[in-house]
């Protein structure tokens, strides 16, 4: 072989090289997208304004807390507080980066990933009990309780054309709450559960996913430990839950069983974490044997 044609071989070598590192790792191309998140209006269409809709949900809802002794009062003060209970629970979603109103078109003209919320509040009301007690001597102390109860209608939407992804109702009940010694404790009580089962809904919708870049402690053939490749940069902390699925490609198609899961005993860094199994361990480690595919996903 003359030396041009080494010479072009060790170019077209090189450029194939350059042409294999410029792309990401298998799967990581779409793996834990960062979405803008724009928060539009919740409006507020208490029964009063004349919405059937609401009535019947807001009906609904008293009726399934109601009983005998008990009053219900709507309280629309609170109107902007349930939108920042709505706002507080996207900001506690790992792969959620909320902001008031509308994002810019400046900002959609980089073609960001980027989301929309709006939606209705169809119910901000207490619940009220007044109860007579008696002591030993006969002498009677009367106390009134309140709940709060909380519905409303979220829609998730494609922020670069309208297009709905996903509407979900956020309803907080009587059997959420604690009986509480004034109003506005019980709607404070009633927003926090909110604003928990917001950032539980899209966490869940919008999971991490991780891979196992390294096997841990091994005992009586079973893998008590794995590390993954999620770390401190990802948002991820001590305690957080996985589950392990078995990914095989059947007919064409993808097919995932779910095997295992983890938990996380330490971030270690930016993008690691040792996790210690905590069900499956021995499918586990037969996958991680064999080599097989397997996707890691939060809880």
């Amino acid at each position: 072989m003359d030396k041009n044609n080494c010479m072009n071989i060790s170019r077209l070598l090189f450029l194939l090289l350059v042409i294999i590192n410029s792309y990401p790792a298998f799967g990581q191309e779409d793996k834990n997208v960062i979405y803008k998140v724009g928060v539009g209006e919740l409006i507020y269409t208490p029964p009063s304004e004349g919405n059937p809709n609401a009535a019947v949900k807001v009906l609904k809802d008293v009726a399934d807390v109601l009983l005998s002794g008990q009053t219900t009062k709507q309280q629309p003060q609170y109107a902007e507080a349930v939108r920042a209970s709505i706002v507080n629970g996207l900001s506690k979603v790992i792969l959620f980066r909320p902001s008031d109103g509308a994002i810019s078109q400046e900002e959609l003209s980089n073609n960001i990933p980027a989301l929309y919320v709006d939606g209705t509040i169809v119910n901000i009301s207490t619940v009220s009990k007044t109860e007579t007690n008696k002591d030993s001597k006969g002498n009677k102390t009367t106390h009134t309780s309140y709940c709060g109860i909380i519905s409303v209608t979220v829609n998730l939407k494609d922020a670069y054309d309208g297009t709905l992804i996903n509407s979900e109702t956020f309803s907080i009940y009587d059997s959420d709450l604690y009986w509480m010694t004034s109003g506005e404790k019980a709607i404070n009580n009633a927003l926090e559960r909110l604003t928990s089962k917001v950032a539980s809904f899209y966490n869940q919708m919008f999971p991490l996913h991780a891979s196992i870049v390294e096997k841990g402690e091994v005992k009586k053939n079973k893998q008590k430990e794995v590390y993954i490749d999620l770390g401190a940069a990802n948002g991820v902390y001590k305690g957080q839950r996985f589950d392990v699925f078995l990914v095989k490609t059947i007919a064409g198609k993808e097919a995932k069983t779910i095997i295992g899961r983890l938990k996380i005993e330490e971030v270690e860094g930016d993008e690691i974490s040792l996790c210690k199994v905590t069900k499956g361990a021995d499918k586990i480690k037969t996958a991680l044997d064999e080599n097989q595919t397997l996707l890691i996903t939060s809880r």
